[in-house]
This record gives C-alpha cells, sequence and structure tokens, in this order.
C-alpha cells in the first residue's frame, strides 16, 4: 500500500490525492493494457510459423482477445498447431507404433526422417508465405485449420 508524500498517511494506490489531507499524489506508471497492443497481423502469422516453438505463439494468439476476430490470424494459428501435431506424431508416436518390432535402421527409419524433413520444409514453405503476406491453405490441415477457425467464432 502506498503512503502520502505529505502526511504519510495509507492511501490507496488509484488515488489521485491524500483522503487525510488533500495532497495531490504522483501516479505510478501506466496501467497495463495488452501485451500484443503492438503486434501487426503479419507478424502473428511469422510467429505461428516458426518451426516447433511457433506452437507457443499459436497458442497466445488463439487464446488472446485482440485476435478472437481476425480470422487470418487464427487460421494461421490453427494451421501451425495441426502442423505441430503431425510434427509430434511423425517423430514420436509413429516410430513406436508402427516400426517397434523391427530393428535396426532400415527402409522404415528412411520414411520418418524423410517425413520429418518434409514436415521442416512445409514450415519453411508456410513461414515464407507469411513474410509475404500471403496465405496457405495446406490440403489436409488447411481444411482443419479453416473449419476450426469458422467453429470457434
Amino acid at each position: 500500500m502506498p503512503f502520502c508524500t505529505q502526511c504519510g498517511t495509507g492511501v490507496d494506490p488509484a488515488a489521485a490525492f491524500c483522503h487525510n489531507c488533500g495532497a495531490p499524489q504522483p501516479r505510478y506508471g501506466q496501467p497495463f493494457t495488452d501485451l500484443l497492443e503492438g503486434l501487426s497481423d503479419r507478424t502473428a502469422a511469422i510467429l505461428c510459423y516458426i518451426p516447433v516453438f511457433g506452437v507457443i505463439p499459436a497458442i497466445i494468439f488463439l487464446a488472446s482477445q485482440k485476435y478472437r476476430k481476425n480470422l487470418r490470424v487464427r487460421f494461421n494459428a490453427f494451421q501451425a498447431l495441426y502442423l505441430f501435431v503431425v510434427w509430434l506424431i511423425v517423430s514420436s508416436a509413429a516410430p513406436t507404433l508402427l516400426f517397434s518390432g523391427f530393428p535396426g535402421w532400415g527402409a522404415e527409419h528412411l520414411l520418418l526422417g524423410l517425413l520429418k524433413v518434409a514436415l521442416f520444409v512445409c514450415w519453411i514453405y508456410l513461414l515464407v508465405k507469411a513474410v509475404q503476406q500471403e496465405q496457405v491453405r495446406l490440403p489436409v490441415i488447411g481444411d482443419l485449420a479453416a473449419r476450426s477457425t469458422t467453429e470457434q467464432l
């Protein structure tokens, strides 16, 4: 609790004047408005497509009030999330579920490696298109993202 600069009485943090002596009280900075206030739609789309780590800003943008009605940013965030889910399936679940009985580095490991490279290249492609302010809709993931964008309104 702040104290009056004149008489030392405890004052409310939002009070402009002391209730005891009437002395004006200093303002302590600006109130917090919004973390995403100065962020453009283009920057938000770019942040969504940072490989692997873009899922964090995507979730933040989907949860924020600022982008609640912004279809373009929401589409990019959903598409980035779904691409991340595919990445998780290919890197974690697919090797355990599909190829658990096959020892060694055979064709199945080469296939998973190629899928990971293809997903990474897809992320980079989407990142470049977001920088150019073009919206790309991936075949299956893009359809899911478009449906999720319209359903959430």
